[in-house]
C-alpha cells in the first residue's frame, strides 16, 4: 500500500514540474507577444488621468484644501520633464518663481509667456505690435512653439485678460480654438488647462467678476472632460477666501496678480496631481502584469 501512495505522490510532483516547465517555455517563446499584451493592458482606459487632487465641482463656490505635499518633492519631477508652461503675466510670475527655486526645480520646464498675453492675441497672426512671446529668439505662435519644443506636456494658463471684454462663452470658444490648433500641430502633446484664478474681491468691475471666471472654469472643465488629450487642473479654488475672490494673503496688487506664497500653492497642486497620476499609473501596470501572469497559454 505504501508503495502505491509513494508512486501517486511522485506522479503529482512530476506533473507539476512538467506544467511549470511547459508554461515557462511557452512564455519565453512568446516574449514579443507578451510585451504587446502588457502594453495593451497598461494603456487600457489610460486616456483619462486622475483627479483626486483636482477636486473641481462645476458651480461650487468655496475654497478647496491645499494638498499636503512639499514644494520640493522631487519624486514628482519626472512628471514635468519635457514640459512647457504657456500663458500671460501670471505665468511670467510663475517662471520667475520657479527660477528662484534653483536648478532642477520641476525638471526645469520651458516657458512661453508674455505680459497681457491673451487667447485673442494667441489666435492672431504675428506682427511687430503683437504680444506673442519669444521662443528661441523669435516671436512664435503658441502652437508652433509647442510643436517645435517637442514637449510631452503643455500647461496653459489663459482667460483672465480675455474676460475683461468677453463673456465666459466667448472666452471658452477662443480657448477651444487654441487647444485645437495645438493638438493639430503637436498631436502627441498632452494639454493641461490650469483654471483661471480669481480677482481680489474689491477689484471686480464692469462685468469682470469672479462669477464670470467661475462660469468660464466650469465650461472649460466640462470641455476637457470630452477630450482624451486635455485635462483641467483646479488651482484657483485653493487661493480664495469666503468672498470667492483671491485671498488678501495671496494677492500682490488687490487685483489679479499674486504673491510667491500663492505660487507655492500652484506647485503643491501640480505636484499632488503628478503624484496621484504616477501612483495610479503604477497601479495599472501592476494590475496589467498580474492579469497577464494569470493567463495560461
Amino acid at each position: 500500500m505504501k508503495r502505491y501512495i509513494m508512486f501517486f505522490i511522485l506522479a503529482l510532483a512530476m506533473a507539476g514540474f512538467l506544467f511549470e516547465t511547459a508554461s515557462a517555455m511557452t512564455m519565453a517563446r512568446m516574449g514579443p507577444l507578451k510585451e504587446v499584451l502588457l502594453t495593451a493592458m497598461r494603456t487600457e482606459h489610460s486616456e483619462r488621468e486622475p483627479e483626486q487632487n483636482n477636486n473641481y465641482v462645476p458651480g461650487s463656490s468655496y475654497a478647496k484644501p491645499v494638498p499636503d505635499i512639499d514644494i520640493y518633492d522631487s519624486t514628482t519631477d519626472g512628471f514635468f520633464k519635457n514640459s512647457i508652461f504657456v500663458g500671460d503675466s501670471l505665468m511670467e510670475g510663475f517662471r520667475t518663481y520657479c527660477m528662484s527655486k534653483g536648478d532642477g526645480f520641476l525638471s526645469e520646464p520651458l516657458f512661453l509667456a508674455s505680459k497681457s498675453f491673451s487667447l485673442k492675441q494667441a489666435l492672431r497672426p504675428i506682427s511687430e505690435s503683437s504680444r506673442h512671446p519669444y521662443f528661441r529668439g523669435q516671436k512664435m505662435l503658441v502652437e508652433d512653439a509647442v510643436a517645435e519644443s517637442k514637449a510631452e506636456k503643455a500647461f496653459l494658463f489663459f482667460g483672465i485678460n480675455d474676460m475683461v471684454g468677453l463673456t465666459a462663452e466667448e472666452t471658452e470658444k477662443e480657448y477651444n480654438d487654441l487647444i485645437f490648433r495645438i493638438h493639430n500641430k503637436a498631436p502627441d502633446t498632452k494639454i493641461y488647462i490650469i483654471g483661471a484664478t480669481y480677482i481680489y474681491d474689491s477689484g471686480q468691475k464692469n462685468g469682470f467678476t469672479n462669477t464670470r471666471i467661475r462660469e468660464f472654469n466650469d465650461n472649460m472643465y466640462k470641455y476637457c472632460q470630452k477630450l482624451d488629450y486635455a485635462e483641467f487642473i483646479n488651482i484657483g479654488d485653493r487661493l480664495i477666501d469666503s468672498s470667492d475672490g483671491v485671498s488678501p494673503q495671496y494677492s500682490s496688487d488687490k487685483y489679479v496678480h499674486i504673491k510667491p506664497s500663492a505660487y507655492d500653492i500652484w506647485v503643491k497642486v501640480l505636484r499632488a496631481y503628478a503624484r496621484d497620476f504616477m501612483a495610479e499609473d503604477a497601479a495599472k501596470k501592476d494590475t496589467a502584469e498580474g492579469r497577464l501572469d494569470s493567463i495560461v497559454f
